[in-house]
């Protein structure tokens, strides 16, 4: 990475030094903390900043790394393996198929399924503690406080980032964010679903409304760190989540008329420049924290294909994940989306291969940018862009008082997606509507089970591509088995596992 922010983040032996200092004991007791001291808090910003690193090392594409303070490897929450917190939120849905774990592909996944390796995302657990343990620190240091406010801020912003993806996933858990318990090694009970999600509002407000949290680091030198405008989207993320529709079309217009984003003219264009003014936070990749994602998606023999009018010229891949057709098939004709999707493609003995003839699903390849035959490239990973953010609006509205507000929202997406603008709906038609249009706008982005789920129609799809297990208590993943035995009857499963 050409930039300060960059080459910090990929250090790793930063993050394996303070790792070092913030040891954990188990699953849930996240570690046993020191007593702060006058000598320990952070005294400079380039201690605030190696710290941060290690909660940013939760949100890398890179595989994973092991903790020092246990010795347990964790999976990252946002690279490409397939039991990671991003590809699972793709491949238990309709618009990502993937045959390597028979548990989420069928639904028959129990409590003991993902204990005992870190590779679950309950792990992040310990993260939130640590997270606590540094906001703490932060607080408590002399430094300047238009340096201190802003890292405070960005740490808040990261503990209420993983609050939620540990909320997403298993519902409240029973994360520290009080520094004064942070040494008590007693086990307690989950929180309530209001006071849990407070935690992970009053964080997002407290860092929106910090005046020295920059609104968005796009095209500068530290892009890629947490920013305000990442603040109001993960705020945005969780009234979604809660059907919160008041809240969450006013904080989506507070990112609309913050005037920060704009929607990039090319939805190809969007994957290819990195820092542009659609994103809102991406993962940046370089040569040393690769993007893996597209070694998934290419079938064994692939030589040559093309994604709209751009050639794909490179070797097989992994094959492992593919778009079914049923999904590719919500596409309307001419949507200019599909050009960054290969539907067929020449194989390296010089045969032509599609879906007639043993293409098993579309490649869903997103980032026509990438050159050779990897298996890796230097793409920042996109998380969270504007697109999404009028998409929700759209939704909210809807919810609300029907579509009428709602087109002038939904139809800039599909305009710059080449497709007729949407008018005379009714709220039913509408909200079904935009479950399709949000599946042919953000698919392999990491929101198609939050969407399915909001919507009722989870369990639905899975049922119908087969997972005949699936059932409601799917909504949510067990907590880990090692965790309730550890927990004594103290921790409370998640119902009918």
């Amino acid at each position: 990475m050409k930039n300060r922010f960059k080459n910090v983040l990929i250090l790793s032996f930063l993050f394996a030094l303070f790792m070092l200092t913030v040891g954990c004991e188990d699953e849930l007791e996240s570690k046993v903390f020191s007593d702060l001291t006058p000598e320990n808090f952070f005294q400079t910003e380039k201690d605030f900043n190696a710290a941060l690193v290690a909660l940013y090392s939760s949100f890398s594409i890179d595989w994973g790394a092991e903790d020092p303070g246990v010795g347990i490897w964790y999976a990252n929450l946002y690279n490409a393996n397939n039991r990671t917190y991003v590809m699972r939120s793709m491949l238990t849905t309709d618009e990502l198929w993937n045959d390597w774990d028979a548990d989420i592909l069928n639904f028959t996944w129990g409590p003991a399924t993902f204990s005992g390796t870190g590779a679950s995302a309950y792990s992040r657990i310990r993260y939130v503690a640590r997270a606590t343990d540094i906001i703490d620190k932060i607080e408590k240091s002399s430094v300047n406080n238009l340096i201190k406010n802003r890292y405070l801020a960005e740490a808040k912003t990261l503990r209420a980032w993983l609050m939620y993806i540990l909320y997403d996933f298993f519902g409240p858990v029973n994360a520290k964010i009080d520094p004064e318990t942070l040494s008590d090694t007693d086990i307690t009970p989950r929180w309530s679903d209001d006071a849990y999600t407070g935690v992970i509002e009053q964080d997002l407000l407290d860092a929106i409304s910090t005046e020295e949290l920059p609104e968005k680091y796009n095209g500068t030198g530290d892009w890629g760190r947490a920013s305000k405008g990442l603040a109001r989207t993960l705020l945005l993320k969780l009234y979604m989540h809660k059907k919160a529709w008041v809240n969450a079309e006013a904080i989506g217009k507070d990112i609309v008329n913050s005037g920060a984003y704009t929607l990039n003219s090319s939805y190809e264009d969007i994957f290819i420049t990195s820092g542009n003014n659609e994103l809102i936070y991406a993962i940046v990749s370089n040569d040393a924290v690769p993007n893996w994602f597209m070694q998934h998606l290419f079938p064994g023999g692939y030589a040559q294909g093309l994604a709209g009018t751009t050639s794909i010229e490179r070797g097989g891949g992994w094959y492992g994940y593919s778009m079914p057709w049923e999904f590719y098939d919500k596409f309307e004709n001419g949507d200019l989306r599909t050009n960054t999707i290969i539907s067929e493609y020449t194989n390296s003995g010089g045969e032509f291969v599609d879906r007639d003839n043993g293409l098993r699903g579309a490649i869903p390849l997103k980032y026509t940018s990438i050159q050779g035959n990897g298996p890796s490239y230097s793409v920042d990973w996109v998380i969270y862009r504007y697109a999404d953010v009028l998409l929700s609006v759209a939704e909210a509205i809807n919810e609300q008082r029907g579509p009428s507000d709602a087109y002038q929202y939904v139809n800039q997406v599909r305009d710059r997606a080449g497709v007729s603008s949407w008018s005379g709906l009714t709220q039913d038609q509408f909200r079904d509507a935009i479950l399709d249009e949000r599946g042919r706008e953000l698919f392999c982005e990491g929101h198609r089970r939050q969407d399915l789920i909001r919507h009722g129609k989870f369990i639905e799809k899975a049922v119908e591509r087969g997972a005949t297990s699936a059932s409601s208590k799917h909504i949510l993943f067990p907590i880990p088995s090692d965790v309730i035995l550890e927990g004594n009857g103290i921790i409370e499963q998640n119902p009918d596992y």
